[in-house]
């Protein structure tokens, strides 16, 4: 389970390629850490603040049921890599282990990276598209494909209904299932206020919608202008940078799918 964390930083390779890059990465905890590692691996200094927090549901029981059941499943499609964590190992718990004749879907790499890391041995994804609409458009997933079939979809506490309510259209049996609660931290954010004040952060990443729009109400409203807003901000996705637009940032650029697309992007940058 992911909580609020504090700042943290990890140590760079002074001499890499994204020397002088000082990140700071929003993505919850777990997985925050591995792109933190990767980055600084780079050169880069990763400065960690989660502005989305992963929390169990509410009510776990449902997970629990369809998981007890999921022999019964055509395919399960989980819509995040905190989808992945949180249904098949909540808390760091031994991975639950999913049947090998179950199509098990990832809207793209970073997903499809934390199935393979909790032991799903074939995934399913989009070549491109990295998203539901992706998703959507493999054969296995069309309606010849579903019809009179049964799928069960991992998911947060809210989101898009594309998912479902295509799967259903085409003629399958559609179980949501809430693996996660997301909610905007509550750590105080002291810490980052000073770097922000002090010129300390160069870079953003966004990895998801929530991520970006959570940061802002953490910053005085009188001080984005001068320490936020000019910062570049690395979204994943043309809806990422869209609200990063609208939210008042003016330097947004579009990456590919996951920390691949992101240190690719930053490799990139000047």
């Amino acid at each position: 389970m992911n909580t609020d964390f504090h700042l943290g930083a990890t140590k760079a390779e002074s001499n890499g390629p994204l020397s002088g890059v000082n990140l700071l990465i929003t993505r919850p905890v777990m997985p925050a850490s591995r792109t933190a590692t990767r980055v600084a691996a780079l050169g880069a200094t990763p400065l960690i603040f989660p502005t989305l927090i992963i929390e169990p549901p509410a009510d776990s029981a449902p997970l629990k049921a369809v998981l007890a059941k999921v022999d019964d499943y055509y395919a399960a499609l989980f819509v995040s890599p905190s989808a992945a964590e949180m249904a098949l190992a909540p808390m760091s718990s031994t991975p639950f282990k999913l049947p090998a004749s179950l199509h098990v879907f990832a809207p793209g790499p970073g997903t499809a990276e934390e199935l393979s890391r909790l032991g799903v041995a074939r995934v399913e994804m989009p070549e491109s598209s990295f998203d539901s609409e992706g998703l959507l458009a493999l054969p296995s997933l069309q309606s010849a494909a579903v019809k009179g079939k049964r799928i069960v979809i991992f998911r947060g506490n809210d989101g898009r209904e594309l998912l479902r309510e295509e799967s259903v259209k085409r003629g399958a049996s559609v179980d949501a299932i809430t693996a996660y609660h997301r909610r905007a931290p509550a750590t105080p954010a002291t810490g980052l206020l000073d770097l922000l004040r002090a010129g300390k952060v160069n870079a953003i990443s966004a990895m998801s919608s929530d991520a970006i729009t959570n940061l802002v109400p953490l910053i005085p409203a009188s001080e984005r202008e001068k320490i936020l807003f000019p910062i570049a901000v690395y979204a994943s996705h043309a809806r990422i940078v869209d609200s990063a637009r609208a939210l008042g940032f003016r330097n947004v650029i579009e990456t590919q799918a996951g920390d691949a697309g992101l240190i690719t992007a930053l490799l990139n940058r000047r």
